[in-house]
């Protein structure tokens, strides 16, 4: 009867809802047992995660239909990795003795370029590997990728990459911040399969970062000396309060650049959010956390009935691969959004 036909093709609907799963650093080039929790353990759960985009026996993972890399890709070298953050360079590491580097045998610069040589090779042969199997892949450059430092931060020359540009019609090099347009079908007005446009914004998460800094709360009634930012008596403001204010500001950097470095731009300001994106996040976070929000900005009680037939913007800290091993996993018809986890322990 038409009742079940009409039952039928909801199930169908339901199990072909396209996936975007979210990732973050993934820290390649950091494999040798030397870098101690993310060493072999990390290089292991790439692949696991590997394994669960590319095996069709996965159900979750075949109906991914795309992944974007969200910085981190490489890890950072030992020089580089405290040299510069969001609040300016590190005094202690600006400073450069020559006579030490007469007497040294090695050359920290090579050092580091040879490391991210090698990370990045291990990132083209990991991101190749992805595209091999039909998934399309966006990369999102970070705080330690070779390119410009100001924002917004160019795409990865062609050359850093020369596997992955092989695939022209799966691999999209893209810009820090990043925006994208999915197009999804969706039934919408009694049209059935009627494909609408899914706006994709996000970034790699050190525009949030350098924000905490400025939304921080001043409370006194702590007296664990350990739960205090570095001894003063000050709370920084989780991820997604910095980038839920960020969607209330309509401004992506509102701390460029006075803090963090952004190019001047004369004519118009290209971090201004000039239209609602259906899903905004950011990576690299300490943990993950989401939220639904309305066209007005304000929070949607995902329980109730408050998100029907209203326009909603997902918003979604993806945390660092490397620090806990989850990806993000975002239904883009429904906005539903949920965390996987790989973990190695157990093996």
């Amino acid at each position: 009867d038409a009742t079940s036909q009409d039952a039928m093709l909801i199930e169908e609907e339901e199990e072909e809802e396209p996936v975007l799963l979210l990732v973050s650093g993934l820290g390649c080039g950091s494999d040798s047992s030397t870098d101690g929790e993310t060493g072999a353990s990390l290089a292991l759960r790439r692949e696991m995660l590997l394994e669960y985009l590319t095996d069709p026996s996965l159900s979750n993972g075949a109906s991914v239909c795309r992944v974007i890399i969200a910085g981190g890709g490489v890890s950072p070298s030992n020089q580089s990795a405290g040299d510069i953050g969001p609040g300016g360079p590190n005094k202690e590491n600006s400073k450069k003795n020559y006579n030490k580097v007469a007497k040294s045998k090695s050359s920290k610069t090579s050092d580091a370029a040879n490391h991210m040589a090698f990370s990045l090779r291990e990132l083209d042969l990991y991101i190749s590997e992805l595209l091999s199997s039909g998934i399309p892949v966006d990369y999102i450059p970070g705080w330690h990728d070779p390119t410009n430092a100001n924002w917004p931060q160019r795409p990865l020359h062609s050359c850093l990459l020369p596997l992955s540009c092989t695939f022209v019609d799966l691999f999209s090099r893209c810009t820090n911040p990043y925006e994208g347009t999915l197009g999804v079908a969706r039934s919408r007005n009694g049209a059935k399969n009627a494909e609408i446009s899914m706006k994709v914004l996000g970034s790699d998460g050190l525009s949030v970062a350098d924000l905490r800094r400025f939304l921080s709360k001043s409370d006194s009634t702590k007296d664990n000396d350990a739960e205090k930012n570095d001894g003063d008596d000050a709370i920084v403001s989780s991820c997604m309060d910095a980038l839920h204010q960020t969607l209330k500001y309509g401004h992506m950097a509102p701390t460029g650049p006075d803090s963090l470095p952004t190019f001047p731009s004369s004519e118009s300001d290209p971090f201004v959010l000039s239209s609602r994106p259906d899903v905004y996040f950011v990576g690299n976070c300490d943990r993950f956390e989401t939220r639904l929000v309305n066209v007005n900005g304000e929070e949607i009680d995902e329980s109730g009935d408050d998100k029907v037939g209203t326009c909603m913007t997902r918003l979604v800290c993806v945390p660092s691969f490397a620090l806990t091993g989850e990806v993000v996993l975002v239904k883009l018809k429904s906005l539903e959004c949920e965390v996987v986890s790989f973990n190695d322990a157990n093996l």
